[in-house]
């Protein structure tokens, strides 16, 4: 049987690249309360990176346990974060001003990707969360006997 969580490797593979491409050069802005924060995609990227070889990592933990993981519970995880980095991240390359300055109809696109990227970063979060109480109810599961 194949292991479903090598498939997150794959998403490692590609995020690795685009951080040492330009587009790791790339800012991202991030509007909290009246502050803004202005990172660059790589570290993002990196931290998504790390946060993806942790969940790969949990993954094993739960397989070595139990022998098993819950396989559509897995791929919808999967996809569902995937997903939703994807279009956040996507979203920050999409509506770029001139070097003369921004239009509004500029400056209306740069707030709907803004937006985008506030909901689908928000969905990503709970997303992590589910995984995280997936995790800790197949912690304190019995694991699976070894039979000799």
């Amino acid at each position: 049987m194949k292991k479903v969580e090598n498939l997150l490797f794959w998403p490692v593979l590609v995020l690795i690249f685009c951080s040492i491409s330009k587009y790791g050069d790339t800012p991202t802005d991030i509007h909290w309360n009246d502050t803004f924060y202005v990172i660059k995609n790589s570290i993002i990227t990196g931290c998504f990176l790390a946060w993806l070889l942790v969940v790969i990592m949990v993954f094993k933990v739960i397989r070595r346990r139990h022998q098993t993981i819950h396989t559509k519970f897995a791929i919808a995880y999967m996809v569902l974060t995937i997903l939703l980095f994807g279009i956040s991240w996507a979203s920050g390359f999409l509506g770029g001003g001139s070097a003369a300055g921004y239009s509004d109809s500029q400056l209306d696109k740069l707030m709907f990707y803004d937006q985008v990227r506030v909901i689908t970063a928000s969905g990503f979060l709970v997303t992590q969360v589910i995984f995280l109480g997936y995790f800790v109810v197949q912690l304190l599961k019995k694991p699976a006997h070894y039979n000799m």
